[in-house]
């Protein structure tokens, strides 16, 4: 009865667990939280609730909802559709009803993502609103339909009236008023949709002087989205709008008023090279300060891909694979050239860089001629992987997203052959440079492929090693590790020290080289998978464990920009018993997010405790300086975590180890006690009270100070209207490099015999000797002044007339008694 009753419990528990979504359900526009991030949170809900044998956990699993203000990126609303209108053969604009009780409230640039299933299967994409952001009767989307499309077969079945359920909001474009003094859009068909907010956004506010040119690309005329808006959105000031008609046969078949701003045929890079010349409007002279190009889902700085006049260098690059080269290659470059390529691949792989030949002008600090290689788009230089030039081929490189660029420039004397560089669609492997990244299994955290055969190579800074964590593994299990494994060797190839092969489901032990390379081997067979891996791996710098008393640290390459896309932690772990003081003199990191007013681009926060499991003290970010912190224990962690692009000079921070101080008093003394496992290999007289004279004692465990208050510079202050005993106890850990002294204030009150011991910083050292500077200035002052003022001496002068009267009287008795 027990056995059917436990096989009843399993088979509910069965028929509650959350189902594995399908690759078909992601939409791959990159959401956080993805669908499969959603099912992980929801499995490891319902294996709490499980283990606990509690349904109820469950209950906080949203279910469908049709209150739009509750939109969320975790699960699934229900939207109303109210109409729809057809724009061209291809293209229609759907209108969903909001309730009354208020809009999305999404920010400018933001999309949403919708759940539709056709025959059986299930399917996600995304979609923009190309509404206001603060609209509240309705909301639009700009669709096309695809003839074969899965999700286009869905749409085509909407009727008016229907529910439609979507998830939400993801990304956004980072828009303030007057943020830039000119913007040049380009979008492609139904890509137009992020646009159209923000152009709304900038006209509908009155003080934002920001120029904007939007240029868009069409098959034909009568394809162009959204007509009317972009005719009256013309009609400002400070708005401008282009064409590229790539299937329009003549100007001549076009309304008078597009034929001066279309161009037939495609937009190539030359004519996007000329369309900032074009910006300038009889309203005001503004000068160029700043460009951004939209294509598609593409940010990229339009002013950086391009070229010298008359040198043909440079363009956006989009095939899986290609190869690039100097002007002129194997032939001398020009002189005084500049040429910029952005590498674009398809999203979720990466870029892979190998130079085959290579030979520019030397400059021991590549002054002259030059290549730039960075991870992401150039304008930021936070995604700067290297600078190169004489005649040694730079490493291989691997982007950690699927954007790279390469910028090289010449100057006006002495030209070589130039370099030739190519560059492939990396699904699987590489080779990582970054101060840290991530290493994870093909399409993590689906299951891999069969027969997959990747290797990463990680190569970091010559000065420091590599540490790699996995965060999650699951792989096919067998002994020996023979099948699906992943194998670590200390070195980048095979023949280097093998530090292990594992499978199975549980996650391999941190790792630490003895070099600055590791090799990553990751090998499946023909059959049975995992959900895969992933795993962090950190140069020296960026995985520091710091166990000294007191250290100062920075954020890498402080105080220039610290890389993008990095994830730095330093483990503070000191001796059991003391506690960490930790202050911040220095922060400027890229701000908050403007729309949620949270630090969700780059930070720094702090956890008591050595993992990011411990307790938050917290995040900052932008100039947020944190105030000075204390552990509780022996134990911090510092995480300085940077995203893609806006890099900052970072911070630079001190921490000090507060010894463990046994202070307590009576009515006529101190009484000093710490440990001598605390303070190892120090000589009794490196502590002491007041003055060296007042040194401590060292019995076998501990170092011992007895001090009568008449003795050692004890003083009385009030503190809170209390009169108090207050001295220092210095303790010097000076190693004769470095003088390295730490103040502790002892307080005691004498008649209720309560002692307290409180570290001083340098900060408060620095802040009382200026205060006690100033009362010493005050004092001196007061009495120059006392000195310096005249004395009253109108009871001087009164006693002597009084005298002078007695002695008056005196001799007038005299007087009589002789007459």
């Amino acid at each position: 009865m027990h056995d059917d009753s436990n096989s009843q419990a399993e088979e509910i528990w069965a028929s509650l667990k959350p189902k594995e979504p399908l690759p078909s359900q992601c939409c791959g526009s990159g959401c956080s939280p993805c669908i499969f991030d959603t099912y992980q949170k929801d499995i490891e809900q319902w294996t709490r609730a499980k283990a606990r044998a509690d349904p109820s956990l469950l209950s906080g699993k949203s279910q469908q909802k049709k209150d739009l203000t509750n939109l969320s990126p975790d699960t699934f609303s229900a939207f109303q559709l109210e109409s729809y209108d057809v724009l061209s053969e291809d293209t229609n604009l759907y209108r969903f009803k909001l309730p009354a009780s208020g809009g999305l409230a999404l920010g400018l640039g933001q999309h949403l993502v919708l759940r539709g299933v056709v025959h059986g299967l299930e399917l996600q994409r995304a979609y923009t609103p190309i509404s206001p952001v603060n609209t509240e009767s309705s909301c639009e989307f700009l669709i096309k339909l695809y003839k074969d499309g899965l999700m286009s077969q869905y749409i085509q079945t909407w009727k008016p009236g229907d529910f439609m359920e979507w998830r939400g909001p993801f990304g956004g474009f980072p828009y303030k008023s007057n943020k830039y003094k000119q913007l040049l859009l380009i979008a492609s068909g139904t890509g137009i949709a992020p646009m159209i907010p923000l152009l709304q956004a900038i006209t509908d506010e009155e003080e934002d002087e920001t120029f904007v040119k939007l240029v868009g690309c069409f098959r034909k005329y009568k394809d162009i989205c959204m007509k009317d808006f972009l005719q009256e959105q013309s009609h400002f000031w400070n708005v401008t709008t282009y064409f590229a008609l790539s299937q329009e046969g003549s100007l001549e078949n076009l309304p008078w008023s597009y034929r001066d701003k279309t161009h037939i045929g495609r937009l190539d890079f030359e004519l996007v090279d000329t369309l900032p010349l074009c910006l300038k409007r009889d309203k005001k002279n503004i000068n160029m300060a700043f460009r951004i190009t939209v294509l598609i889902h593409l940010l990229y700085v339009c002013g950086k891909v391009g070229s010298k006049k008359g040198v043909k260098c440079g363009g956006i690059l989009s095939a899986p694979n290609g190869n690039v080269s100097s002007p002129n290659f194997p032939g001398l470059y020009p002189y005084n050239t500049e040429c910029a390529w952005l590498i674009v691949v398809a999203e979720g792989s990466s870029v892979l860089l190998t130079f085959h030949h290579f030979e520019l002008e030397y400059h021991a600090y590549c002054d002259y001629d030059y290549i730039k290689i960075y991870n992401g788009i150039s304008e930021d230089e936070g995604n700067l992987l290297g600078k190169f030039c004489g005649d040694i081929s730079p490493p291989q490189f691997t982007s950690s997203w699927n954007v790279m660029s390469i910028i090289f420039r010449s100057d006006r004397h002495v030209a070589h052959r130039g370099f030739l560089v190519g560059y492939r669609k990396d699904m699987c492997g590489g080779v990582l440079t970054g101060l840290s990244g991530i290493i994870s299994s093909p399409g993590y955290p689906v299951e891999y492929s069969n027969n997959a055969d990747c290797s990463w190579t990680v190569h970091v800074s010559n000065r420091t090693v590599v540490s790699l964590v996995f965060l999650d593994f699951q792989l096919e299990n067998n002994e020996g590790c023979n099948f699906d494994f992943v194998a670590l060797f200390d070195g980048p190839t095979v023949t280097h020290r093998h530090l292990g092969n594992y499978c199975g489901g549980n996650r391999p032990p941190n790792t630490v080289t003895t070099s600055n390379q590791l090799l990553v081997v990751f090998k499946s067979d023909f059959n049975i998978g995992g959900r895969g891996f992933k795993a962090y791996y950190y140069s020296g710098e960026c995985q520091q464990v710091l166990t000294a008393i007191s250290v100062n640290f920075t954020s890498p390459h402080y105080p220039n920009i610290y890389p993008n896309n990095i994830n730095c932690h330093w483990t503070i772990n000191l001796e059991t018993g003391y506690r960490i003081k930790l202050s911040f003199a220095n922060m400027q990191l890229e701000d908050r997010n403007s729309l949620t007013d949270e630090c969700d681009y780059d930070s720094v926060s702090v956890h008591d405790g050595s993992s990011e499991a411990d307790p938050l003290l917290g995040r900052w970010c932008g100039l947020e300086r944190p105030p000075p912190l204390l552990s509780k224990a022996n134990r911090l962690l510092v995480i300085l975590n940077t995203d893609r692009n806006s890099a900052y000079k970072g911070f630079s921070a001190s921490y000090t180890g507060v010894v463990p101080v046994n202070v307590s008093c009576t009515r006529t003394e101190f009484q000093i006690q710490i440990s001598q496992q605390s303070l190892p290999q120090l000589e009794r007289e490196s502590v002491y009270l007041g003055n060296p004279s007042c040194s401590a004692q060292m019995t076998p465990t501990a170092y011992k100070i007895l001090a009568r208050f008449v003795n050692c510079g004890t003083a009385g202050q009030k503190r809170r209207n209390i009169t108090v005993l207050v001295n220092t106890l210095f303790i010097d850990f000076s190693d004769g490099k470095q003088q390295n002294v730490q103040e502790y204030e002892v307080q005691c009150d004498a008649q209720r015999k309560v002692a307290s011991v409180g570290i001083v910083s340098v900060e408060e050292r620095n802040r009382l000797n200026e205060l006690a500077r100033r009362a010493v200035e005050a004092s001196s002052g007061a009495s120059v002044q006392e000195d310096s003022e005249p004395h009253d001496t109108s009871d001087i002068v009164f006693i002597s007339i009084c005298v002078l009267a007695v002695i008056l009287m005196v001799i007038a008795i005299v007087w009589l008694v002789l007459l």
